[in-house]
């Protein structure tokens, strides 16, 4: 019933298909994910197909109508984000009561929709950056972020599940803030002395601060609840925040030296090193 039209989408003979049926699952999930979860051996074999139908829906291969309005986009998108907001409110604070592989999809659906540029092949002009869906791109990297510091929102420490949704989560925000810098520091370079696009510098801008804020908070956590690789990710940020210092960016530059500067308290001498110089 809802695979299909979902899947196609804009594909749709009429525009309002998809409309009415994601409208139609949203409000069919508010009841019955609670039922669900409940009832965790009867529905244990819809976690997956709702995770490929989200998947499905919010990264349709059929385009959107080549005259499709901003205010038609504005529409959409903020049906992408009801959906995410779902994700965000009904799902992961849950997430002990669905199965593991599902939370696995999420965090990927998660990840692949942070990042508006990652649907960029090439450096964009500031008309067709108008398509990006920037709000939808927010939302999902502020679920990640969110469900970063489960942990630390936790008043008597996090059970299996909590620390596992953490570590995926951190995970893939800090890969997100790679991929977003690497594309940034490259699109830059090709741009010259063109700015890039605004929704491109407020997408580094805020990726910076996110990574800004998930530095603070790790580093605060006791060393026990931070697992050994997701140091070595962060370790492995710096040489990519590095390369970011060529952005002459205004609103760039201020967030880039802030995350710098939370690198300090990780900088160390070799293990076994003398500090007499002997």
């Amino acid at each position: 019933m809802f695979r299909v039209p979902l899947r196609v989408k804009y594909g749709c003979p009429s525009q309002t298909t998809w409309v009415l049926v994601i409208n139609a699952l949203l409000s069919n999930l508010s009841v019955g994910l609670p039922i669900a979860r409940k009832h965790e051996a009867a529905f244990k074999g819809m976690w997956m197909e709702l995770g490929e139908l989200m998947e499905d829906f919010l990264f349709s291969q059929s385009p959107a109508p080549a005259n499709q309005s901003n205010d038609q986009c504005q529409r959409d998108e903020a049906i992408d984000c009801e959906l995410i907001q779902l994700i965000r409110e009904d799902i992961l604070p849950y997430a002990k009561h669905v199965p593991r592989e599902f939370i696995v999809k999420v965090m990927h659906i998660l990840n692949r929709g942070s990042i508006h540029s990652h649907t960029m092949t090439a450096f964009i002009d500031t008309e067709s950056s108008r398509k990006l869906r920037e709000e939808f791109a927010k939302s999902c990297f502020e679920t990640l972020l969110q469900f970063s510091f489960i942990m630390q929102q936790q008043t008597g420490g996090s059970t299996d599940e909590e620390g596992a949704i953490t570590r995926l989560a951190v995970t893939a925000l800090l890969q997100r803030c790679r991929d977003v810098m690497l594309k940034f520091v490259a699109d830059e370079r090709l741009s010259g002395k063109c700015p890039l696009p605004r929704p491109r510098m407020s997408e580094m801008s805020f990726v910076l601060k996110a990574a800004s804020t998930l530095l603070i908070t790790l580093k605060r956590a006791p060393p026990a609840n931070v697992d050994q690789k997701i140091w070595d990710h962060v370790i492995g940020l710096y040489p990519v925040l590095v390369d970011c210092i060529t952005s002459s960016s205004p609103q760039v530059c201020p967030a880039l030296k802030e995350v710098l500067h939370e690198y300090r308290d990780l900088l160390s001498p070799p293990a076994g090193h003398a500090t007499n110089g002997t």
